[in-house]
């Protein structure tokens, strides 16, 4: 997997973005479960709790993807979901080590 560009969520703004689903988006975020997630670098200049490149702890997190808020689907859609996440932290992680491996 690549690296790809997360918002990280508490659980509490998990929830509040994901009151904006509806049967054409919806948020997916997905539980950080890696054993050792450590920390992501803000890249959002607009972040309200975080400055730019400040470590954000992964740990009992929740991500999705950035491109929601680029996404037109998602700006038609689901406009207070995109407004919502403007101003949350976002950070490059790798898929390996924020997500435990899949067991089959």
């Amino acid at each position: 997997m690549a690296v790809t560009n997360f918002f990280i969520l508490t659980e509490a703004e998990k929830i509040a973005a994901s009151a904006f689903d509806n049967e054409d988006v919806a948020l997916g975020a997905r539980a950080i479960n890696g054993t050792s997630p450590g920390v992501g670098l803000n890249l959002n200049d607009n972040a309200g709790d975080y400055a730019a490149g400040e470590p954000v702890p992964l740990s009992g997190a929740w991500v999705t993807s950035k491109r929601i808020v680029d996404d037109p689907d998602y700006q038609a859609n689901a406009p207070g979901m995109v407004a919502y996440l403007l101003d949350k932290p976002f950070a490059m992680l790798e898929p390996e080590t924020v997500f435990a491996p899949e067991t089959i």
